[in-house]
């Protein structure tokens, strides 16, 4: 069995209103992924929320390396998460943590 190569994407998530915790965030991306792409395409994208920081709104997502384009394109969909308008804007992408910095 082939070992899937996966991606990290740096990204900030702009507010206009109350924090995001980490669990709403991943919670919306997972919503959009199972949407727009159905459940083998959210499965098969391996997405997990690596670091996030509520104040600051920046964090590290990863993901599948092929599945890589479509949740960038689930996580621009949200435009609001509770209450709280947001927007999602993708920063770098690497294939390892350290090429992030």
């Amino acid at each position: 069995m082939k070992k899937t190569r996966k991606r990290y994407l740096r990204f900030t998530l702009h507010r206009n209103g109350a924090e995001i915790t980490e669990k709403q965030f991943s919670n919306a991306i997972w919503s959009s992924l199972l949407s727009l792409y159905g459940e083998i395409c959210t499965a098969d994208s391996k997405f997990y929320l690596n670091s996030y920081d509520a104040k600051k709104g920046t964090g590290i997502l990863q993901c599948n390396a092929a599945a890589l384009e479509k949740v960038i394109a689930s996580a621009v969909m949200i435009n609001s998460i509770g209450n709280t308008r947001v927007s999602f804007e993708p920063m770098k992408t690497s294939g390892t943590i350290r090429g992030l910095s």
